[in-house]
C-alpha cells in the first residue's frame, strides 16, 4: 500500500487505520517513521537493562515498560521507545493505550538501521518535550550514553564503556557495569 498522506499530516488516527503488516510506527511532529524489528543483541541487551532496572525501580516504586508500547506526549503521537520508565510524582497519566506525558526516563537501544532517527530525530523530541534522562545505548560501539534534561534539550552526562559503572542523574551509580549490560551478545 502506498502511503500518499502529506508530509507532516499524520496522526494516531491515521496510524490505527494502517491495515495490519506487521510493522511499527511512530508519529513524530506529524512524520511517519517505520521501526525496524529488533534483532538478536538489541534484545538481548534489553533484556539485560530490565535485569538491571527491576530491583532499582522496585525499590523506588518506580515503573517500566518496553516497545511495542506507544508513548504519548507533545511532537509524539505516538512513538516507541524501547524501554520507559515512571518514577514516583510522575505527572502524567497511564490510560490503556499507553502512557500521556514525558516520562522520566527513557532507553534507546540502537540499531544499524534507526542510528540517526535516535541520535538526532528522537533526541531533540525528547529533549522538547520535557524527559528528564534519555539513555543512548549503542551494542556496536559497546558504550552508553546518559544524557540529561537542561531546560528544553538532553546534553552529554556521561559516555561509559567497559568495565565502567555508568553514574545516573536520576538514579546515581547503577548496579551494572557497562560489560554486564552487553553481556551475551557475542555468544
Amino acid at each position: 500500500m502506498a502511503l500518499t498522506k502529506p508530509a507532516g499530516t499524520w496522526t494516531y488516527d491515521d496510524l490505527l487505520a494502517l491495515p495490519d503488516d506487521g510493522k511499527r510506527y511512530e508519529i513524530i511532529e506529524g512524520e511517519l517513521y517505520e521501526m525496524p524489528a529488533a534483532n538478536l543483541h538489541h534484545a538481548t541487551v534489553i533484556a539485560n537493562l530490565i535485569a538491571m532496572l527491576i530491583p532499582l525501580l522496585t525499590s523506588l516504586g518506580g515503573r517500566w515498560f518496553t516497545a511495542p508500547l506507544d508513548v504519548f506526549f507533545a511532537g509524539a503521537n505516538p512513538v516507541q521507545p524501547d524501554i520507559v520508565v515512571i518514577l514516583p510524582g510522575w505527572s502524567g497519566a497511564l490510560p490503556l493505550r499507553g502512557p500521556e506525558g514525558a516520562p522520566d526516563l527513557l532507553i534507546e537501544v540502537l540499531s544499524p538501521s534507526n542510528r540517526t532517527h535516535d541520535l538526532l530525530t528522537k533526541r531533540a523530541l525528547y529533549g522538547r518535550a520535557g524527559v528528564r534522562e534519555y539513555w543512548l545505548v549503542d551494542p556496536e560501539a559497546r558504550t552508553i550514553e546518559i544524557l540529561s534534561l537542561d531546560r528544553d534539550s538532553l546534553h552529554l552526562v556521561s559516555s561509559v564503556s567497559g568495565a565502567d559503572t555508568p553514574v545516573s542523574p536520576l538514579f546515581g551509580s547503577l548496579p551494572s557495569t557497562v560489560d554486564d549490560l552487553f553481556a551475551g551478545i557475542d555468544s
